[in-house]
């Protein structure tokens, strides 16, 4: 469990580094140490991933941050042509998304989650559970009929690289 952990704290030493801005050794030493501490404070023990293939896994975790970088390129990109063109209509709504995961595993649920939340344009407002659909996020959009045509699409890339990270494929 103490290897979750170890394991664990490298990711989150590095949300830290982009997050403060600082690309250095130090500040991501102090992450790392940071991310320990959070860790250890919460009760984290790493039972939510398992440690099956760690080269896969690491290929997968650089594959949906690559991923994430893109949508939020773009989709940045995109929100900004909307807010500087007063022509362009902005279409706000909301619109319900399975998250696709039959274990209903909250951790995925919750990255899944951050991974709609941080595009811009999108938000995940609220889970629903229900007994036929599984486990549904409820999206707040900008642009609606956008969000319905990529949504599902992207949810369904984004739950096969988070399993992948996981160790659940």
């Amino acid at each position: 469990m103490l290897l979750k952990r170890l394991i664990l704290a490298i990711p989150l030493a590095i949300g830290w580094t982009i997050y403060t801005a600082q690309p250095s050794i130090a500040n991501i030493i102090l992450g790392y140490v940071f991310s320990l501490i959070v860790l250890t404070a919460v009760g984290v023990k790493g039972e939510t991933f398992n440690l099956k293939n760690l080269p896969l896994q690491a290929i997968n975790l650089v594959a949906y941050v690559l991923f994430l970088a893109y949508e939020v390129l773009i989709t940045g990109i995109t929100v900004a042509r909307y807010i500087l063109d007063p022509q362009l209509p902005i279409n706000p709504g909301i619109v319900k998304v399975n998250t696709q995961d039959e274990t209903e595993n909250p951790v995925i649920s919750a990255i899944s989650a951050h991974g709609i939340t941080i595009t811009p344009g999108e938000m995940v407002v609220d889970f629903e559970e229900t007994p036929d659909n599984g486990v549904l996020m409820i999206v707040h959009s900008l642009q609606i009929e956008d969000t319905k045509l990529n949504l599902d699409n992207d949810q369904t890339r984004r739950l096969k690289r988070i399993k992948g990270i996981l160790g659940y494929d």
